[in-house]
């Protein structure tokens, strides 16, 4: 790790300027740093999706394991879906068991396999009817296609759902199953009286359709990247505009107040909206510090193991380098970090170049849980 980045890292803990993207990365060496460090997450390519949560979800569940083997740290999100690879999808999804069918045109797939069992059990006829020994393994599935697909595969009950652009469309009925089911919404929002039932579907689309299939939790995930985004939103999102996106991901705050940071400043530069655990600091006025804007965020457990009510959960937050909340502290330090710093706050630290992880208490004991993370400014004011 550069020196110059751990130095200012520790210096920025007790001042509280900001950690990461807004003043580090404009030090010698921090950007090439944070280049080489993976971002929290399970792909380094979905960060800007509003898919995201769904595609965790699906990971979590193993339904989907990256579309770049064998390292599988990306997810594709905007490639499209062919027909073999929603066997696989859909196989996992529904842990359905091998099979005997056979198409002429599949021995080559190495989701083959997957096919069979699709077909066996009677979520897919074929590609050619009435023939239907072929299953066309590299076309690309449409909408209408997987909305069939989901249908037969969930069991999912007839329903009266109806939009403008379906009535030609030999798949209408499974089309109005899904959205009565809620997994489709529509293609045209905040109208959706349309389905686009000939549209391709995305590997991102697919894992939103999957996960509100499968009722998998897709809350918001904090994944901690070197863009020091909050779930997606941007550091220096101007006020009204960050607490409007933030509120939309994790409802009602659950505190909102005001704080100088350093304490000596009057009228307050700051704005810390809670939910829960989960704390943004928003500048609201310049003291010469800075920006506004939303510049900073911290997540801090309630007691030893427990997230405070109201906002996300400790499995919603993503760390980077294989660390976890409520890992000891030392693996922070192991996995490339700070040694374990004492602050003038009851939380002990250790720094990596665009966040900072903590453990409750004065005193440096590498067992000590990770009970906190933080990015940017407003935390640490002296």
């Amino acid at each position: 790790m550069n020196a110059n980045v751990v130095r200012l890292s520790r210096i920025a803990v007790r001042l509280g300027i900001v950690v990461g993207a807004v003043a580090l990365a404009l030090s010698m060496g921090s950007v090439a740093d944070a280049a080489q460090i993976a971002p929290g997450g399970s792909y380094v390519d979905d960060n800007d999706s509003i898919h995201e949560a769904s595609i965790e979800a699906i990971a979590a569940e193993g339904i989907t394991t990256g579309c770049n083997p064998p390292t599988n740290d990306r997810f594709c999100p905007t490639a499209t879906v062919t027909r073999e690879q929603m066997a696989s999808f859909l196989v996992r999804a529904l842990d359905l068991p091998p099979g005997t069918a056979d198409f002429i045109d599949t021995a080559d797939s190495i989701h083959a396999s997957d096919i069979a069992a699709l077909a066996e059990a009677g979520i897919t006829k074929g590609c050619n009817p009435p023939t239907n020994d072929r299953f066309c393994p590299s076309a690309t599935v449409t909408r209408a296609q997987m909305a069939s697909f989901l249908v037969r595969g969930l069991g999912l009950p007839a329903g009266t759902a109806s939009f403008t652009d379906v009535g030609d469309s030999i798949h209408a009925s499974d089309i109005s199953a899904l959205a009565e089911a809620g997994i489709t919404k529509g293609c045209n929002p905040p109208t959706n009286d349309r389905f686009c039932p000939q549209n391709p579907v995305t590997r991102e689309q697919m894992a939103s359709f999957l996960a509100r299939g499968l009722e998998l939790d897709t809350s918001p995930r904090i994944v901690v990247n070197p863009e020091m985004d909050l779930a997606g939103v941007a550091l220096l999102t101007p006020e009204a505009e960050a607490v409007t996106q933030l509120s939309a991901l994790f409802g009602t705050p659950t505190d909102d107040y005001l704080r100088g940071c350093p304490y000596i400043v009057y009228p307050p530069n700051l704005r810390m909206v809670r939910w829960g655990s989960l704390e943004a600091a928003i500048r609201i006025r310049d003291t010469g510090a800075g920006p506004t804007g939303l510049v900073g965020w911290r997540y801090a457990l309630d007691g030893p193991d427990t997230a405070e009510p109201g906002g996300p959960l400790i499995e919603h937050i993503e760390l980077p380098f294989g660390l976890e909340l409520l890992d000891p502290i030392g693996d922070a330090t192991a996995a490339g970090g700070s040694d374990i710093m004492t602050t003038d706050f009851p939380w002990t630290v250790v720094t990596f170049p665009y966040f900072t992880v903590e453990a409750s208490g004065y005193i440096i004991d590498p067992a000590a849980p990770i009970d906190g993370v933080q990015q940017g400014y407003g935390f640490s004011c002296e």
